[in-house]
């Protein structure tokens, strides 16, 4: 038995109308001409396989199919009141078209059930009618009630999957009334032969043939949003509609593969559509149009794409099982269903999904609106795994700033969804940096608002994992001294009592509570604590660490260290440093990088090493002021003393008087036995701002000891270095001159 392949250019991913048809034409051609029927999707077309050629495929649509029967006489509109089009109904009730027999006993049952109602029923007499039929039918019409609504839930004990509207309608649409209409006009009722016109828009419908013809002003739905017509469409300003009624049909017939299974009724928590296979809420994130008006009770359907054949059982399969998984969890949102996606939670052979949202546009018209496709990640062999993962512990956390009821944390964390879906489909470590900077924001946002963040029950950033360093890890200046700054905390920390101890870096951007981790603020009943050592305020990044530098300095005095109580892991490099002390770095994406990663867990992360670069002799009041800012490190091959700290250093450094700092600093040097080879250093306050900031970043035993031969034993330096952000003031030149020998 020869089998034809029929490549069905009419059935595409999009709109949904034509996603809809392809399971539809499967479904029939599998349960009433060829059982071994198998459909599958390739470069957005579907492509069925089956023994009817293209000629007996057409001839089973316009002369042998039996239309399901789809009747709802639960709703207003659905031809069994009074006042309803009975156009369709009737026409199939007087005819003697065999192949319109099941069509006929339906209604009859639907209209005994119905009785001497003269309109529809509301409430418990509308539950009261569903359970009656849900008794009497089974076959196609069971299936079709499946599909379109769930028993229990709901104020009224009905829940609605958004795929069908509200039960078979959408607002004054009838899905079955219209299906009826769309019938008669491609067949005869009597006779059950396809009319005339009926085989040239099978054709367009299956094959993708442009024909005329196209009918207008005829009800579209949903799932057609191109056709709806309305203001700014094709055909001018204002147009009509345009409708192939064999597109309708057959989507309807294909909805019915959709059917809610009983055993993920208890599966939806709480939400009516999350029951529908692959049915999440909705989120205003990841596409261009995205609004928070989008975030509608509908949600979102996550609709699959297969490219092995796969028969009609094993896409009921597919269908049933009905869950994206993400972790140990099904997924409840788009984030989650992405985060599934690109962690290849999706099994049976799905290769990508197309993300649909049912949101009101056009007016308060609701449609199906296409939202993009999402790839299922294949690894290659020996490829490494990706980090999606560390994603999943965030999205409690991204939740309840969702549900703030606060504008601006409802924004943050849209700009972090955004982000988190921008990862799920592909893993650049640029995108990782930008979800860290977003993560800081919001965190920053939720600081600032100290009664909400209590009324609320807001936290910090949960802790994330140390392999947040390598998904994001980048050998760029702004990225590495990010990771330098963000790592610090105070040495020896661990062995002092709880009052005296320090915390590290993100202490002074928080008001932390230390007795939980850092996992929780710290607060009174009403409001979070105004902690004075939180200096960080998240505008100019100089200022920012220069203040950290001047309150650390403070805390060293309070705990009796005579040491730099910052130290970091990973370190920055001396060219590094040299770039951010001339206004070389990109000061915006370093301050939000340092304020995403200080929530890493420091003591799990790796060590990437950085490629290494030659050191550049650096500003040689910098290195002075960074020798008299020492941590608590092991010593310094040959450093026999260390300078004590001293507060009016950094005070005179925001004070703007670097000169009177460099004095001071050679006088703590020389009094604690070490010979400076520097006299004097001439600079303005944006010289001394950025040397106060650059105190805050970590260095290696190594490039200190580079340092310390720079300023103390060579002439290493340069002298009459300018710095850009002085060069508009020549009385800011930073200067230095060595020592006569």
């Amino acid at each position: 038995m020869s089998v034809h392949l029929h490549v069905l250019a009419g059935c595409a991913p999009s709109p949904l109308a034509h996603y809809l048809k392809a399971l539809g034409v499967l479904r029939l051609v599998a349960g009433q001409e060829d059982r071994a029927a198998r459909g599958f999707w390739r470069h957005d077309q579907f492509h069925l396989a089956t023994r009817l050629s293209e000629a007996e495929l057409l001839d089973f649509f316009l002369h042998r199919y039996k239309p399901t029967p789809l009747v709802a006489p639960w709703n207003g509109g659905s031809g069994f009141y009074p006042k309803d089009n009975k156009g369709g109904i009737d026409a199939i009730m007087s005819g003697g078209a065999v192949r319109l027999e099941p069509y006929r006993g339906a209604i009859a049952r639907a209209r005994e059930a119905v009785g001497k109602r003269t309109e529809s029923p509301k409430q418990e007499e509308k539950l009261a009618l569903i359970r009656e039929l849900r008794a009497r039918w089974d076959g196609g019409e069971l299936e079709w009630l499946d599909a379109a609504l769930v028993l229990a839930g709901g104020d009224d004990g009905i829940d609605y999957p958004a795929l069908l509207g509200t039960g078979g309608n959408d607002g004054r649409l009838d899905f079955t009334n219209n299906q009826m209409q769309r019938l008669m006009e491609l067949m005869d009722p009597e006779t059950g032969r396809g009319r005339p016109h009926a085989e040239p828009l099978l054709d367009q419908a299956l094959f993708g043939r442009q024909i005329p013809g196209l009918q207008q002003d005829k009800a579209i739905g949903q799932f057609l949003p191109g056709g709806a017509g309305g203001a700014n469409s094709t055909a001018g300003f204002e147009g009509k509609s345009l409708l192939n009624p064999w597109d309708f049909v057959l989507a309807l017939e294909g909805a019915l593969v959709l059917r809610v299974a009983a055993v993920r009724r208890l599966d939806g928590h709480g939400l009516p559509q999350a029951s529908a296979p692959f049915a999440v809420r909705g989120r205003a994130s990841g596409y261009a149009s995205a609004a928070s008006a989008d975030e509608s009770s509908r949600g979102e359907q996550w609709m699959p794409l297969w490219s092995g054949p796969a028969t009609q059982s094993e896409v009921e399969a597919l269908f049933a099982e009905g869950r994206l998984q993400s972790g140990t969890h099904r997924a409840q949102s788009a984030l989650g269903a992405a985060l599934a996606v690109a962690r290849l939670g999706a099994a049976r052979g799905v290769t990508a999904f197309e993300r649909y949202g049912y949101i009101e546009r056009n007016g308060q018209s609701n449609l199906a609106v296409p939202l993009g496709r999402w790839r299922v990640r294949v690894p290659r062999p020996g490829e490494a795994p990706g980090h999606v993962h560390l994603l999943e512990p965030l999205e409690p956390w991204v939740e309840r700033l969702r549900s703030s009821g606060t504008p601006a944390l409802e924004k943050a964390a849209r700009r972090i969804e955004d982000a988190m879906l921008a990862i799920c489909r592909s893993e650049d470590p640029v995108r990782w940096q930008d979800l860290l900077i977003r993560l800081g924001e919001a965190e920053d946002a939720i600081a600032r608002r100290r009664k909400l963040a209590v009324d609320k029950n807001l936290r910090p950033l949960p802790r994330l994992s140390g392999q947040w360093l390598t998904a994001a890890w980048q050998d760029r200046a702004e990225f590495l001294l990010a990771a330098a700054i963000a790592s610090q905390e105070a040495p020896g920390d661990k062995q002092r009592s709880l009052e005296q101890r320090l915390g590290p870096i993100r202490v002074h951007c928080l008001p932390l509570d230390p007795e939980r981790a850092w996992r929780d603020f710290r607060s009174t009943s009403k409001e979070l604590v105004a902690d004075p050592a939180v200096v960080w305020r998240g505008r100019e990044l100089s200022a920012d660490l220069a203040a950290i530098v001047q309150r650390r300095v403070m805390e060293a005095a309070r705990v009796g260290t005579h040491a730099f109580p910052l130290a970091g892991r990973p370190y920055a490099r001396l060219a590094d440093v040299r770039a951010f002390l001339l206004g070389q770095t990109d000061d915006g994406r370093l301050s939000g990088l340092v304020r995403g990663l200080m929530a890493l867990d420091w003591e799990e992360a790796p060590t990437p090493r950085p490629a290494t670069e030659p050191a550049p002799p650096l500003p040689a009041p910098y290195a002075l002021m960074r020798l008299a800012h020492l941590p608590d490190i092991p010593p310094l091959r040959t450093f026999p003393v260390a300078p004590r700290l001293d507060s009016s250093l950094v005070r005179l450094l925001l004070a703007g008087r670097l000169p009177e700092a460099v004095r001071l600093a050679l006088a703590r040097l020389s009094n604690a036995g070490l010979r400076p080879r520097l006299r004097f250093a001439f600079g303005g306050p944006a010289s001394a701002l950025r040397i106060a900031a650059s105190l805050a970043i970590p260095l290696s035993r190594r490039d200190l000891e580079r340092l310390r031969h720079q300023v103390l034993m060579s002439q290493e330096f340069t002298a009459g270095e300018v710095l850009p952000q002085d060069m508009d003031s020549p009385a800011e030149t930073l200067t230095a001159a060595p020592e006569e020998i």
